[in-house]
């Protein structure tokens, strides 16, 4: 059994040194005390530190409970060890598992890869680690779903790629590198055989952005820009280099190019009166309120002297973007907007657009991305864990 174990080591070792491999942090917006793998496709090893638990293989159901400080593991029901932490190694690159939380209860997640999990202050710390390109095949379906053309996904690889490598430190202090929502990249299953999404990964395969200092640039996208892309100052409050706004007629209209919604009116003056002082009360500045028109992106509401911005709105009314004009209808003030999103960078569906009437993916993002230029990076020098 020793020399298993050395032998396993040793091949496994000698392969993730030539992977270019990413820790992801699954569900890391949730406090998780139970979840259940299920292995769907092929067998993996489980180590408890250094030492080698059991291998388990299809249809073996794994639990993982919070308990005191440790975790404990059960193998289809039966308690098979407790540790501070876990690691699941697959036997192959292609296996993969299901995830499922429990408490909380969320819908099961496919996922390739090796995992982690490790108790961190009373909750299930659930980490995925994944080559690279692989991550990436689960990033694009999720970013921008099924029955797309591969020059499109060419794009999200590339975009994504660069992202993932600028910002490969963004949860580096929590011990992995992004998580798996909006506030890195959505990355909610592995892929699903995709032969499009693969083929536009293996085609870009090394392809980034660069910014004019010869940077990894960030490639900040959105679902629908509403017709017009929006100045990072105004989302972000800061201005970031290589991105100015301008009219893009390719997203107008599709699906999330338009939008309304209805607030009654006695919580719209409530809120610009109460958080922002806003002089209701004055006849001309209620007036304004109510017939507020935005033809080109603003930062703020009626006027800066009042200093509401825009996203304070958006925020505080649930609403699919800053990007809106209003009425007063009776009791009720109507909100017709445009777009899904913050507006920087490229937008999806414009983007989309721009394939399915014949651009190539190089044209795309100089549309979207006019100050930055693709560049061909050694696999080499693809380092994304310390």
């Amino acid at each position: 059994m020793l020399r298993f174990i050395i032998l396993f080591y040793l091949f496994y070792h000698s392969s993730v040194c030539k992977a270019q491999l990413i820790r992801i942090g699954l569900y890391n917006s949730q406090k998780i005390k139970t979840a259940k793998f299920s292995l769907k496709n092929g067998a993996y090893f489980i180590f408890s530190d250094t030492n080698l638990i059991t291998k388990v293989n299809v249809p073996d159901l794994i639990l993982l409970n919070v308990k005191n400080n440790d975790v404990e593991l059960l193998i289809n029901g039966v308690t098979t060890a407790s540790s501070s932490n876990f690691s699941f190694i697959s036997e192959k690159n292609d296996n993969f598992l299901e995830t499922k939380l429990i408490s909380p209860t969320l819908k099961a997640r496919l996922y390739e890869g090796d995992f982690i999990v490790t108790n961190r202050k009373g909750n299930l710390e659930i980490l995925n680690e994944i080559d690279l390109e692989q991550y990436l095949e689960g990033v694009i379906e999720s970013e921008a779903g099924p029955g797309q053309k591969t020059e499109y996904y060419k794009v999200q690889a590339i975009i994504s790629r660069t992202y993932a490598m600028k910002y490969k430190e963004k949860h580096g202090s929590s011990g992995f590198n992004l998580c798996d929502g909006t506030h890195c990249q959505a990355y909610l299953h592995k892929r699903n055989q995709s032969e499009w999404i693969d083929s536009a990964v293996r085609k870009t395969r090394g392809m980034v952005l660069l910014d004019k200092q010869g940077e990894l640039a960030p490639t900040y996208f959105n679902a629908n820009c509403g017709g017009q892309t929006c100045e990072p100052d105004i989302v972000w409050n800061q201005k970031i280099a290589g991105f100015s706004s301008f009219k893009d007629t390719f997203c107008i209209h599709t699906n999330q190019a338009k939008w309304t919604k209805k607030i009654p009116v006695n919580d719209w003056n409530s809120f610009l009166n109460e958080k922002y002082n806003y002089p209701i009360w004055d006849s001309t500045c209620l007036i304004q309120a109510h017939t507020f028109s935005q033809l080109d992106r603003k930062a703020f509401f009626v006027s800066p002297i009042f200093g509401i911005p825009l996203r304070d709105i958006r925020d505080a009314f649930k609403l699919k973007s800053t990007y809106f004009s209003c009425k007063r209808e009776g009791d009720f003030i109507i909100l017709n907007g445009h777009g899904f999103g913050h507006g920087v960078g490229l937008c999806q569906e414009g983007a989309m657009n721009m394939v399915k009437f014949g651009y190539k993916y190089e044209q795309v993002l100089n549309f979207y991305y006019p100050e930055m230029k693709l560049f061909q990076m050694p696999i080499s020098s693809f380092s994304l864990r310390k």
